[in-house]
This record gives C-alpha cells, structure tokens and sequence, in this order.
C-alpha cells in the first residue's frame, strides 16, 4: 500500500471515531467552500461529507486543510423596567420565602437590589477560530469505471481552536437572575464551540443518479458533583468530587442527485435531528449535622437537573442547479434551493420544551458559480427566519431572522499530470435583523405569563410594613425576570475561510 493510502486511511480511522454534529456548520455553512451557504445544494470538495455525500461520488481523491474565523457583534437592548416592579429586602419577610419554594412550585426571589450580576451585563461579541480537515478518496475506481459507477468515502471534521467542548447553559425566564441576570441568544454560544465532524459513503449510477449516506454523533458531557460540607454555618468551605464522562449519539443523513437532462441537476437532502437527549444529572451534597435536622436521619441532599446539548431538528432541503458551458472551459452554474427545519420539537438546554411552541421554518439559498480546471468563483444568498414565536410570556428566548451574503474565489495548480493544489478564500456576512420584544401583563401565570415572584396571597408577613404597603405589593407585579418588560436584539456574523487543497 503506498504512503498516500496509508495516511488517507489513517485520516478516515481517526476521525470517524469522535464525530459530532455541527450547529457552526448549520450556522455559518461550509466556510472553506467557495459558496458556504449553497453546498446542500452543489459540494464541490469535502465538506460534501455533511451537506451534500451524494457528491462525494463525482469528485477526485483529496485532502483539505483550512482555517476559519466567525466574529460576532451582537447586541441586546433591555426595556427600561417600570416603577414598581422590583423585589425589594422585604422578601425575606414573607413566610414562603423564608422556605425557599417561592409561589406555585416557582423559585423564590432575591431583592433586585442583591441580585450579583447587573441586569443586561453579559457581553455577546466574539471572536471564534476553527480549523478545518477534510478528505475524499474512492473505492474500487478501475472496476467501477467500467460499469459507469462511482463509490466514494468522505470525511469532514472542524476543531475549535478554543477547546474540543464547551457547554454554557442558562435558563429562558426568571431563573436566570440567580446566574447572569441577562438574556442570551439561544441558538448561538456554546453550540458554536464544539468539535464536529461527518463521515460519509456515496454511490454514482451511470450520469443519471447518485446517492450518499453519512453518519453524524452528537457529543455532550455529563458532570456529577458530590459535596461534603464540614460546617453548615460556612458553605464556602467545601470537598468536591467531580465525576465527568463523554457520552454520544448517532444521527443518520441522507442525500441524492438526480441529472434528469444534460446540465439540470435536482438535489435533496435529509437530516435527521441532533439530539443527545434529555440527560438527568444527580449532584450529592453530604452536611455535617444535617441528620439532626431531619426526623428521617437522612444523612446527604440530592439535586437533579437535566440537560441537552447542541439540539437540531429535522431537516429536508431540495435544490436544482443548472450548467451552462460557454467558451474557453468555463461553466457558470446558477443554484437555488428551499429547506424545512422542524423546529416545533426544540428542547432547549435543561432539556425543556418552550412553553411558546416554536415554528417549523422554511428558509432560501440562492447563488451563482463560475468554474474552470484553474479556477473557482461564486456569490451566495440565504434567508433564515427565526423559528422563535413573539416572547410574551416568561420566556426569554432570543432569536433573530437572518440575511446573509457570501464571496469565494479558488485557485488550482497541476504540479505533474496526476496531482494539483488549490489555494481558496471565502467570506459571508449575516445580519440579524432587528427584532423587539414586549412582554404581554394580561397573560395570566396560568397561561405562560409572567411570574408574579412574590406570594400575593401569603397573609402572614414579618417587619414593620404596613397595609397599605402590603396592598401596593399585592397589587402590582413584582418580577426580576431579565427580559422583562422587553428587549431589542439585533448583530451580524462576519465569517472568513482559508484553505489549501492537494487533488489527486
């Protein structure tokens, strides 16, 4: 076997063993491509393996390198809250509140005043790097030239030069003034910092039709905490086990391509969702003395929560392109395609379905590509709307539409008969289009609406207050949700790609 075999077979092995889905590749498109935004309609190198495997099966033997950087100026302006909606000290004086559980099963309040992060500080630019490998290599080519077929392998992998993971979870409602005490756009952080790969095999069946197939796994980790406390009167001072694991789960993708008429092409593909499921976590806390305070002599606390990691839905795209020769060896090809995202089964990071059902969404790619044996150049379109429904209730999910552009030129050098290399750059631009939420106070708690924090209807209070003040209170509505009374959300994500190829 030659030393070009062996490493691309080493590059196959290696790769197929840590893949995992990719919501940067849903975001952002294939950023090494000459056109990011269309490749589930055309791929014309190795990130074929996830948008498009079907395409695997009309390109030559190649690795890819490249790096990508996605900078994101985003913003979220907060409402001004209105008088007479905080949570003042006087919280500690109601009986529910002194026993933590809140109103109705819902969590207790702290005073605005105390709450340790200031309402809207969270800071929601960056700057994300990523290196990107790719590989394409057929199978059995002599034999299945000679019956009109191809069979390709494909992989596509991206790594964050940040880390391998990073899992950053917050809550959509009130919960969230405990941690940041802001809003967060939903479908972006920490899903924009994890490894991911695809791995794909494609089948070519004479000019008219070609298929492919991949294989995605979707990787999370799962953090269970135990705590021992030697002094009730001092938590700061604890013992900490922490036991970590990596866990997975496989998502199948399919694709075609079909060449109905010389140079009209019709494409589709199908993703099925990326979900790692609703995974329990169970943290241990063990208190010195804590079996005196209970008649059951139970001896540690138990805390359960839950979580998901990087969740997509569905999703089916068709596309059609067509070729068009004109002199000298140039092509120009002009490409469009719609895809379906089911969103309406989105279960956010503690493993929650919205209370406001999200929509399916349909959204639109279009572009144009000139190509020649030396030489690759194209623009891109795409509109995505946010699949988030108006946020008038509790929840706080932040979503945008976006419209985006895109540029990418590529250039090829034959270095013998067999062998060229190729040098590419590609940019887009998405803007997140202005979007302003209004919280709705005629929705009842019943029905999503704001959570009134504190307990109207506790009769028994301690201090000094008196009936009218606790009247006012009674009143009015008292919330120290972050997105509450409303919020302006807008940005853009400029995205750059680099890459170097060898084609054999």
């Amino acid at each position: 076997m030659s030393l070009k075999k062996i490493l691309c077979l080493a590059f196959f092995l290696s790769f197929s063993a840590m893949l995992s889905a990719s919501s940067v590749l849903e975001l952002v498109g294939a950023q090494d491509s000459v056109h990011p935004f269309t490749s589930r309609i055309i791929s014309t190198g190795a990130e074929a393996a996830y948008f498009n495997p079907a395409d695997l099966a009309t390109l030559d033997d190649s690795f890819k390198i490249g790096f990508g950087m996605t900078i994101q100026n985003k913003s979220i302006s907060h409402a001004k809250r209105p008088d007479g909606h905080d949570v003042g000290d006087y919280i500690y004086d109601f009986a529910t509140a002194t026993m933590g559980t809140g109103i109705d099963g819902y969590n207790a309040p702290l005073p605005t005043a105390n709450l340790i992060n200031k309402r809207g500080s969270a800071d929601y630019d960056s700057f994300d790097g990523v290196i990107m490998l790719g590989a394409v290599k057929n199978i059995a080519k002599k034999s299945l030239e000679k019956l009109g077929g191809q069979l390709a392998v494909g992989v596509y992998a991206l790594l964050p030069i940040s880390g391998i993971q990073t899992q950053e979870p917050f809550f959509n409602d009130e919960r969230e003034q405990y941690f940041s005490n802001s809003l967060q756009f939903e479908l972006y952080g920490d899903r924009l910092k994890q490894f991911s790969a695809a791995v794909a095999l494609a089948g070519r069946f004479g000019r008219y039709f070609r298929i492919g197939a991949g294989l995605a796994i979707s990787t999370y980790t799962k953090t269970q905490n135990r705590v021992f406390v030697p002094n009730a009167s001092d938590p700061s001072l604890q013992l900490i086990n922490a036991k970590m694991n990596v866990g997975a789960s496989v998502m199948p993708y399919f694709s075609f391509v079909a060449n109905p008429v010389a140079g009209w092409h019709l494409t589709g593909t199908f993703h099925f969702p990326t979900n790692t499921g609703i995974v329990k976590l169970n943290n241990e806390m063990q208190v010195l003395g804590l079996d005196n305070l209970y008649p059951e002599n139970q001896r540690y606390l138990t805390a359960s929560s839950s979580m998901t990691a990087g969740y997509q839905p569905i999703k089916v795209a068709v596309g059609t392109y067509y070729n068009i020769d004109i002199k000298n060896d140039y092509q120009i090809t002009p490409m469009a395609g719609f895809e379906w995202s089911r969103w309406s089964t989105y279960i956010n990071r503690h493993g929650e379905k919205p209370l406001d059902k999200w929509n399916d969404t349909f959204s639109a790619t279009a572009g144009l590509m000139m190509r020649h044996p030396e030489r690759r150049a194209a623009f891109g379109f795409n509109y995505v709307p946010s699949p988030v429904p108006a946020q008038t209730g509790r929840e706080n999910y932040v979503d945008n539409d976006r419209m985006g552009f895109s540029l990418g030129y590529h250039e090829y050098f034959g270095i013998t008969d067999q062998v060229k290399i190729g040098a590419g750059i590609s940019g887009s631009l998405q803007w997140l289009l202005s979007r302003t939420e209004e919280k709705d106070l005629e929705r009842s708690m019943k029905d999503g609406g704001l959570v009134d924090e504190v307990p109207d209807d506790d009769t028994k209070y301690y201090g000094d207050m008196s009936e009218d003040e606790v009247k006012a209170i009674k009143e009015e509505l008292q919330t120290n949700n972050p997105g509450f009374p409303g919020w302006t959300s807008k940005g853009f994500l400029l995205n750059i790609g680099i890459s170097a190829e060898v084609i054999w």
